[in-house]
């Protein structure tokens, strides 16, 4: 069992829009939310305008509740409990849309980066998403020559405005420094964690020594090259655990490891735990779900 994936509209077959846009109140449609674990082949940019509940994204659980702002990334695996008449302004996107322009992607990842899956906003900060989000709506109705300059423009205009608001602006510069080597180092490990986990490899691929990737990567999200690997490795262990039935060693497989033995070793080393201490911890931590999520 694999964790669902869905596309565009919460549905299990690509859409060709690139982007859908909801400015409603939370009626338990499917299009807009959905209450059980999956993860998307797009970026969701969520305003909650009124209303309470929860969102669990990767084992964290965050409080919904007016004027807070979250970002998901295709990358990241969560689920919702929205009270029903929940007021939201809901974005979702793919990559593709922005054409060449991923400066607006990078500007999410940078918060993403921050470990910020949130904002929480003033009432005119919301107000100026609320407003960019109902001319995005009202753009995907349209079908002249113009509409899809007209919706990439405002999402490029609404990724920028939550940057400044995030007030992450020199992080964002320093991640695109030094050649866009960082920015290039975790698409790289997104790309190949499961293949390759030593730190020498990325090195190669960035052109750098592996002792100045790590001490890259230590100025700019405070760990090494080699733990911002690790860390990826185990988040994904750690979802594949909880969300799917898999056996330890067919996980152990699907990230790469030939011996079992081994994976449960480094997953104990980075967690304190072995892997299926941690399955059973966050199964009794999240057997209510059904009820509570």
């Amino acid at each position: 069992m694999r964790i669902p994936e869905l596309h565009l509209g919460h549905t299990k077959y690509p859409e060709g829009q690139g982007i859908i846009v909801k400015n409603a109140v939370y009626k338990n449609e499917k299009q807009l939310e959905r209450s059980f674990p999956h993860r998307h082949s797009f970026y969701v940019i969520c305003l909650i305008r009124s209303g309470s509940g929860i969102h669990v994204i990767d084992f964290e659980e965050f409080e919904v509740r007016p004027n807070r702002l979250f970002i998901v990334s295709p990358l990241q695996v969560h689920f919702w409990k929205l009270n029903t008449n929940t007021n939201i302004s809901l974005v979702q996107f793919s990559e593709r849309i922005l054409n060449f322009n991923n400066e607006s992607v990078s500007s999410l990842l940078s918060i993403l980066i921050m470990n910020r899956n949130y904002l929480d906003l003033s009432s005119d900060q919301s107000n100026e998403v609320l407003s960019i989000a109902k001319k995005l709506e009202q753009e995907t109705v349209e079908t002249d020559n113009f509409s899809a300059d007209i919706i990439l423009g405002y999402l490029i205009v609404l990724c920028r405005l939550i940057e400044r608001m995030a007030e992450i602006k020199d992080v964002h510069n320093q991640i695109k420094s030094k050649g866009n080597k960082m920015q290039l180092f975790l698409e790289l490990v997104e790309k190949n964690f499961t293949r390759n986990k030593g730190v020498s490899y990325y090195a190669d691929e960035l052109y750098i020594t592996p002792n100045y990737l790590n001490m890259l990567s230590k100025k700019h999200f405070g760990k090494s090259a080699g733990e911002m690997i690790a860390s990826r490795i185990m988040l994904e262990a750690k979802r594949l655990l909880y969300h799917t039935t898999s056996d330890i060693s067919q996980i152990a497989f699907e990230l790469g490891y030939e011996d079992p033995s081994y994976f449960t070793r480094s997953f104990r080393r980075f967690e304190r735990k072995t892997p299926s201490e941690f399955r059973e911890e966050i199964y009794k931590k999240y057997q209510h779900r059904n009820n509570k999520y």
